[in-house]
């Protein structure tokens, strides 16, 4: 019974000296530090670029139209034959063909040489074994031309003369071949005489008269068809 008594007590007394001890530590007063969270800086705005321009595609040119190139300027100095209707190497238009109204094609040249007397022209089909096309002759030397559609007669007043072609008649006979292309030679010799022949004189004879007088000689050649 006392034993039950002294552990009341004893307990009673650790529970005093408990309360003491709390009775003694000092409460603060100050209040408690209240630590402010700096807000977070909003994330940063992003700029907005202007949008790029999709540049447009170039603009196509038109390439430009290839005209034919004109006919070389003749040189009056030089002696060179061409034709005003066609160049060296091209086709002979219709119009100067059996096709055609089979009329002399116009031609030029520059200066023959200083003892030139006379002049010569002679037209070959060369593709097929040199057919005579044309054949005039004792042209005078200050001629620089011929005109188109010369005529098929023998004898001029100023003094030329035309042999016969190779189907027997006088004058200009155009290009009439089988299927081609041929090359036709209109070839102009300068001779230092004149020919004494007769109208209608044909290829070899004429060619023997000029034979040692030949002083120069030009060309063009036509293609047809």
């Amino acid at each position: 019974m006392i034993s039950r008594h002294l552990r009341f007590a004893f307990i009673a007394l650790i529970a005093l000296i408990v309360l003491s001890i709390s009775s003694c530590v000092p409460t603060s007063s100050q209040p408690a530090a209240v630590v402010e969270v700096s807000p977070s800086p909003p994330p940063p705005t992003e700029t907005q670029l202007p949008p790029t321009q999709t540049p447009l595609p170039p603009t196509e040119t038109p390439a430009p139209t290839k005209t034919p190139e004109p006919t070389a300027t003749l040189d009056p100095a030089i002696f060179e034959l061409r034709s005003p209707a066609f160049s060296s190497e091209e086709s002979i238009p219709g119009i100067y063909t059996c096709k055609g109204d089979d009329i002399s094609p116009p031609l030029e040249w520059g200066d023959p040489p200083e003892n030139t007397i006379s002049l010569v022209l002679l037209v070959e089909d060369i593709t097929a074994s040199n057919l005579v096309h044309w054949i005039l002759f004792n042209i005078p030397p200050e001629t620089r031309s011929l005109p188109r559609a010369v005529p098929t007669t023998g004898h001029f007043n100023d003094g030329r003369q035309q042999g016969r072609n190779q189907i027997l008649k006088l004058g200009y006979f155009g290009p009439c071949p089988m299927p081609g292309p041929n090359q036709y030679r209109f070839r102009l010799y300068a001779i230092d005489i004149t020919l004494d022949l007769e109208d209608g004189v044909m290829k070899i004879p004429m060619k023997e008269a000029m034979k040692g007088h030949i002083l120069a000689e030009t060309e063009v050649i036509g293609v047809y068809p």
